[in-house]
């Protein structure tokens, strides 16, 4: 393990030492470029504005990522983000979406997508408000290709709704506003 750490400390110093920076930068794009040629999926996710005016923060934590593939009724391949993604709901209305998983599907048809979700922490303009997801996942039934050569980006958009004046939101996906072909803008 020592060894291992000592080369990458090599790798990064002696392009500092004796080229500078510009070898550095460099040295990165290559490791990027490599790797993203082993992407051919983006997973984004944003908020329908709904409810949402009504809490001054909502944070999601994502915690994991599953896709059922068409044609197998045990194909579900599921992803552990780690760490897990903290998403502020409050960030992404209308079209703002940011990502939260990104990697490699074997091409084919894929059927459902599930989105995890382990804490939801609410910080309403209101007093009393609560928020919940009675399942601890969001699903949604949408189906999407993912072919040879090409990155399918994906957004998954979900809404917080009030249920009747209750005070007690819920957060359901909103499949009118999901799919691999929905326009976005991508926020941090």
């Amino acid at each position: 393990m020592r060894r291992h750490l000592a080369i990458l400390v090599a790798l990064i110093l002696v392009p500092l030492l004796t080229g500078g920076c510009e070898d550095l930068t460099t040295l990165f794009d290559a490791y990027n470029s490599q790797n993203s040629e082993n992407v051919n999926f983006r997973l984004l996710i944003s908020d329908e504005v709904n409810a949402i005016g009504d809490f001054e923060n909502l944070y999601v934590t994502i915690t994991k990522i599953g896709v059922h593939k068409s044609g197998d009724p045990g194909s579900w391949l599921e992803f552990e983000l780690e760490p897990a993604e903290i998403v502020d709901l409050t960030d992404l209305p209308g079209s703002n979406a940011t990502e939260i998983w990104t990697g490699q599907l074997d091409e084919g048809t894929y059927t459902k997508i599930f989105i995890y979700v382990s804490e939801i922490e609410g910080i309403p303009n209101e007093d009393g408000d609560t928020i919940k997801l009675p399942s601890g996942k969001l699903h949604l039934s949408y189906p999407f290709e993912i072919t040879e050569g090409e990155l399918t980006e994906f957004v998954y958009d979900v809404t917080v709704v009030e249920a009747g004046e209750s005070g007690q939101y819920v957060i359901q996906p909103q499949i009118a506003e999901s799919g691999p072909n929905q326009e976005y803008e991508e926020v941090n």
